[in-house]
Order: C-alpha cells, then sequence, then structure tokens
C-alpha cells in the first residue's frame, strides 16, 4: 500500500511549472495566456537557468520582468515558476520543520501543506481502488501585512494560490492512477490564521501568509487495474 502523504508530494512533483509569453511587437509587452501562480517579486526561470524577478503583473496576460543579475533580456520563450514546497504533519510538527527548512523565505514559498491527520479509507481485493481520502490541503504565499489592504490580499497572493490549486487538481487528473476530480472544496483566507474560527491556525507557522484552503476525497486505483 502507498503511503498517502508520499502520494501528495509525488502529485505536487508533477505540478507544471512552464508558462509561455510572447511579445507583443506593437506594444513591446511579454504576453502570457497564462500566469499560474506568479506574483510581483517572486522569480522566474529561463530555459538557460537565468532568474528574472518579476516586477509587474497583469494576471492572465502579462508580465515585466528583469534578469538577476540585469544584462539578460526577458524575451519571448518558457520561464519556470517557483517549485512550491511540500510539506506534512499536524500543526505543530509542520511549524518546526518548515521554520527550519531555510531562514530564505523566498525558498520555502509558496507552501502546500497537506494537514494530518488523513481519513481514509481502504478497499479489499475485489475493489479496483486502493483507498479513498478525505484531504485538507493549505496552499499559502507570503503576504504583505503592512501594506495591503484585504482587496491587495486576495488580488497579489489568494488569487495566485487559486490558480496553484487549479495546477494541482490538473496533475491529478493527469494522472491514470487517481479517479478524476469532478468537484472540491476552497476556502480563502486574506491573512491566514485570522479568518479561522476560533484562531485555530493562528501563529502555526511562523510568517505573514494568505492562500486558499483545499478539501477533496482524493482516490486511487490500485496497480495493473484496468479502470
Amino acid at each position: 500500500m502507498d503511503e498517502i502523504t508520499q502520494i501528495v508530494g509525488e502529485i505536487v512533483s508533477k505540478i507544471d511549472r512552464a508558462i509561455y509569453g510572447t511579445i507583443n511587437p506593437s506594444s513591446g509587452v511579454n504576453e502570457f495566456c497564462a500566469t499560474k501562480w506568479g506574483r510581483k517579486g517572486k522569480y522566474l526561470e529561463d530555459s538557460n537557468s537565468v532568474l528574472f524577478r518579476i516586477e509587474s503583473i497583469d494576471y492572465d496576460n502579462s508580465i515585466d520582468a528583469v534578469s538577476m543579475p540585469a544584462g539578460t533580456l526577458f524575451d519571448s520563450g518558457a520561464y519556470l515558476l517557483p517549485e512550491p514546497f511540500y510539506i506534512s504533519g499536524t500543526k505543530l510538527a509542520t511549524n518546526r520543520e518548515w521554520t527550519i527548512a531555510d531562514s530564505n523565505l523566498m525558498k520555502k514559498t509558496p507552501i502546500i501543506w497537506l494537514l494530518e491527520t488523513i481519513d481514509e479509507e481502504r478497499f479489499g481485493r475485489g475493489d479496483s481502488r486502493e483507498f479513498d481520502a478525505s484531504l485538507r490541503i493549505f496552499f499559502l504565499d507570503e503576504t504583505d501585512i503592512k501594506n495591503y489592504y484585504t482587496e491587495d490580499h486576495r488580488r497579489e497572493v489568494v488569487l495566485p494560490m487559486q490558480n496553484l490549486v487549479e495546477a494541482f487538481i490538473e496533475a491529478i487528473n493527469a494522472d491514470l492512477r487517481f479517479k478524476p476530480l469532478d468537484s472540491y472544496r476552497m476556502k480563502t483566507f486574506s491573512r491566514f490564521g485570522v479568518e479561522q474560527e476560533n484562531g485555530m491556525f493562528q501563529n502555526i507557522l511562523d510568517a505573514n501568509l494568505s492562500g486558499v484552503e483545499l478539501n477533496l476525497s482524493l482516490t486511487k486505483f490500485k496497480a495493473n487495474c484496468k479502470c
């Protein structure tokens, strides 16, 4: 039997991080049909491993970025978004592991956090399903509590995290091991840890975060089953 936290980690690793830009010859703007979880201040990587910092973004429309260090043109082509930092565990264990993982916040965001304990059902030999698991997964990124209003939190952080959720769902649906997802539920946080009832997640992660909680039922088929 496969361990569910590892399986979710495999799904995270298969999320498509690529976005594709085309310079508009009349405006000179680098246009993108999808910006996914790209956001201002974050980085892109081109095919030559050159990093670009996003200076401005018009979601699912265009991006303006500068190379780091300067000198490379932000031109048409494929770019990779930051790889999500996957972690699983209880609230207390997750906070400790995430805090000590790296001192650089940019290297451990955005976060995809699978909250344990997991409610799962396993199936016997006569069933094509291996398990059905009810999961709570948080998609979080750093936010600016000093300068952002609620609308800013939602536009600059929550929206990119909703796009990351969609990329995660696409990775599930592209994998024949899993039953395709017809529906799932999301709850947004303009300030993570503030909006939950009774402050359940208050100060669980030592950072200022915004994002989305995803609730879904993940069904995995048994190996070699033709379903």
